[in-house]
């Protein structure tokens, strides 16, 4: 299917699942995302399947957290998909609870399944990661390195980008003795905030970056202002699992769970743009290590265990 608006619309799409559900003998159906609603209620009808679906967010929260005009409507077509399903699994535990609110959804037909990870141990750091960040960047051995990576054509992201050079890039000029660079990576960061970024020589906007895991290793801390935008932001997943401290605000890390973080995940309230920075300062030299309960929960093996186990009893 092309990726384009007249996919969730494709009403020929009904007999080719169906023919593909007898052929292959398909015995449970899986969406992801709420958006194909309508051909989960069609194929639920004629093939007599049980349906589960991914949330990857709420969506209709996230489309109203950036002003959307049409979140209403997307509100009760994400509520009556949500119903068709026979089993909902969701990325994180907020999400859920948020579902179970707002949608008037049986707790029994939902499970939590976090966005996974392939790694099982904290990985150490790599010298020569450092090494190619300051001869890349002419980064001096004293100066820290903040890191900052997403897409860039995403306003939450974008609009990080600019909190980091008017909020928290003056703040850390105020601190004494701080001697730091701000990597951005990510493509498509409008130009007129990229123009903003030019006459500060502690910042390096990055552009794409072939191996962003040389980037999070190599750096001393990940910073994560986001205020906008819903579901589990998986880069900051990502980071913790490469054994690197996260600063973010509250927002920046919803559906993380704190408890099995130890001290690599420094969250501030949102908006609260110094204590942001001093958490920078407070944690940019801690070189502990994350706890093996975040790999309990969020490794791919222990995800895929208890969604086995959920999904034997929908046949």
């Amino acid at each position: 299917m092309p990726f384009k608006i007249s996919r969730y619309v494709n009403f020929f799409l009904i007999g080719r699942l169906l023919k593909l559900i007898k052929e292959k003998n398909i015995e449970l159906l899986f969406f992801d995302q709420p958006w194909f609603g309508w051909l989960m209620l069609m194929l639920k009808f004629f093939s007599k399947k049980k349906i589960f679906l991914r949330s990857n967010n709420i969506e209709y929260l996230r489309f109203k957290s950036m002003g959307k005009w049409f979140w209403q409507m997307l509100y009760i077509y994400e509520k009556w998909t949500y119903k068709i399903a026979d089993l909902v699994i969701f990325v994180s535990e907020v999400d859920r609870q948020k579902a179970i609110y707002e949608f008037d959804l049986n707790e029994n037909k939902t499970l939590l399944t976090p966005y996974g990870i392939e790694t099982i141990e904290p990985s150490q750091k790599n010298i020569d990661n450092r090494n190619f960040l300051e001869k890349e960047y002419d980064i001096k051995s004293d100066e820290k390195i903040l890191l900052f990576f997403a897409t860039m054509n995403y306003a939450p992201n974008y609009e990080a980008v600019e909190f980091i050079n008017d909020k928290i890039y003056p703040l850390l000029k105020l601190i004494e003795g701080l001697k730091f660079k701000i990597l951005i990576c990510g493509k498509n960061l409008p130009e007129a905030i990229q123009k903003k970024l030019t006459d500060k020589i502690e910042i390096n906007y990055c552009g794409f970056v072939d191996d962003i895991n040389a980037y999070i290793d190599g750096a001393d801390v990940m910073i994560n202002p986001i205020l906008s935008g819903g579901g589990v932001k998986t880069k900051a997943i990502d980071t913790l699992a490469m054994n690197q401290t996260v600063i973010s605000t509250k927002t920046g890390a919803e559906g993380i769970d704190p408890a099995v973080c130890g001290n690599k995940l420094i969250i501030t309230p949102d908006n609260d743009w110094t204590a942001f920075a001093n958490a920078i300062v407070d944690n940019i030299d801690k070189r502990e290590n994350i706890p093996s309960t975040f790999f309990e929960t969020y490794s791919w093996t222990k995800i895929i265990e208890k969604l086995s186990i959920r999904l034997e009893k929908l046949k």
